[in-house]
């Protein structure tokens, strides 16, 4: 494999599995897809264990609810594959795998302000894993399937979503395409048990309209915007539109003690073995040996109501926590063309720039210009290249940067100048985002 220049980000144009290993900075990185994003106690150690024999020890949370074991070589692959199927966890095949990106609401059936969603999304990563007409679908191409409650997924974007609403005594699901729930193509309805087949017909209907457009655009926002939805409103097993009450999603809380489970982030969704090991014994001693995961960087343990052992595994029980404001790639020792220290460098962020963290949606530390880990425009922007930092604010990693080539003591100073600004000038509530918008060239 050719090696990416150390200031180009490379487009490798797949995502990882567990069958389609990516060669990173430390080895060979395996996402585990996990169905209706629910691991066993059982399945957790043995991960837990496949990651410490195999791996590196590191273990990521993606933003997509699957695991991602690191550090593993070519000759630790055939193993791995042999104990992931021994626990129900191994695709058929790589094309089978790389259709299988399917989020599922991780309160479903803890959360009684929800609908339990979970038999819906098992019975659609089952129909897309065996169906062969969704193979064309596009790499990164993603499902959704939420029931509401407080661990909703209302601001998750994604390709197609299956949102339940009430209908009658039972529950229907709202199909749209293309977003988030606010800004998704509401095409239909479909009963549960028509929702697999909803979902294949949707597929082969992106890949035929994808196909007579010299395959562009690769996502279904894209096709949307170009053809409309004509072609998908008409799909056998989809209701039109009815005068039900549209999916309403209160304010997110999962994190913390909850009525029917204990919510744990982790910095920059970065655990290791024996973290992810004493929390699968956790879930068997307190709760319902179980562990939900999330798309932010956490995990949720149904039944467990205590929450003092997760402080000494480096876990954030606070939403507050400025930790959680911080997103960072690998960098350098995780990734080929990372060339700074990621993780500390952020966290060095939060230290010297504690208000201004405070107050922003994201402070992203990227090691390369593809901003992997937030390719949105975060409130600063720090942009990795040969070792040193371009800083910008409300901007993302791809954009040029207002200060270019400081070293990283200076990228720290130039971010702990605008804290200082933001904590002698900013109105009480005023975001940073909003904050640094109102300043002029002069200001900065």
């Amino acid at each position: 494999m050719m090696a990416a220049s150390p200031t180009q980000p490379r487009r490798r144009g797949y995502c990882p599995g567990v069958l389609a290993p990516m060669e990173v900075g430390d080895g060979l990185l395996v996402r585990v897809r996990v169905p209706a994003g629910i691991l066993t106690a059982a399945q957790t150690r043995r991960i837990a264990a496949l990651g410490r024999e195999l791996g590196n020890g590191l273990v990521d949370l993606s933003h997509r609810g699957n695991l991602q074991l690191r550090g593993l070589d070519a000759d630790g692959l055939p193993p791995l594959y042999a104990a992931l199927e021994s626990i129900g966890l191994l695709a058929a095949d790589v094309e089978s795998e790389a259709v299988r990106n399917v989020l599922t609401a991780p309160a479903a059936g803890l959360d009684p302000l929800g609908f339990d969603v979970r038999a819906a999304a098992l019975a659609l990563d089952a129909r897309l894993a065996a169906d062969e007409t969704v193979r064309g679908l596009t790499p990164k191409f993603g499902w959704l399937v939420c029931g509401g409650g407080v661990g909703h997924l209302a601001d998750s974007s994604t390709d197609v979503r299956f949102d339940a609403v009430a209908d009658g005594d039972g529950v229907t699901f709202r199909v749209a395409l293309g977003g988030t729930l606010a800004t998704a193509v509401p095409i239909g309805l479909c009963a549960p048990a028509g929702l697999p087949a909803v979902a294949a017909a949707i597929a082969r209907t992106f890949i035929t309209l994808r196909a007579g457009r010299d395959g562009t655009p690769r996502r279904m926002a894209g096709l949307v915007r170009e053809t409309g939805t004509g072609a998908f409103t008409a799909l056998p097993g989809l209701m039109p539109l009815a005068d039900l009450a549209p999916p309403v999603r209160p304010p997110r809380a999962v994190l913390g003690v909850r009525a029917g489970w204990l919510g744990v982030a982790f910095p920059f969704g970065r655990l290791d073995v024996d973290r992810l090991d004493a929390l699968a014994g956790l879930a068997e001693r307190q709760g319902g040996g179980e562990i939900r995961l999330t798309p932010w960087r956490a995990l949720l343990l149904p039944g467990v109501a205590d929450g003092t052992e997760i402080a000494a595994l480096g876990g954030v029980l606070d939403p507050a926590d400025v930790r959680l404001r911080l997103t960072a790639c690998s960098g350098a020792g995780g990734c080929d063309v990372g060339t700074t220290d990621t993780h500390a460098d952020a966290l060095a962020l939060a230290h010297r720039a504690p208000a201004l963290t405070a107050a922003a949606g994201a402070v992203h530390v990227s090691g390369c210009a593809k901003g992997c880990a937030h390719p949105a425009p975060a409130a600063v922007t720090l942009t990795a290249k040969a070792g040193r930092y371009g800083v910008d604010v409300n901007a993302a990693a791809s954009d040029a940067a207002r200060w270019p080539d400081l070293s990283p003591v200076e990228a720290m100073d130039k971010v702990a100048a605008l804290d200082a600004l933001y904590r002698q000038r900013a109105e009480p509530g005023l975001g940073a985002e909003a904050f640094l918008a109102t300043l002029a060239p002069a200001d900065l």
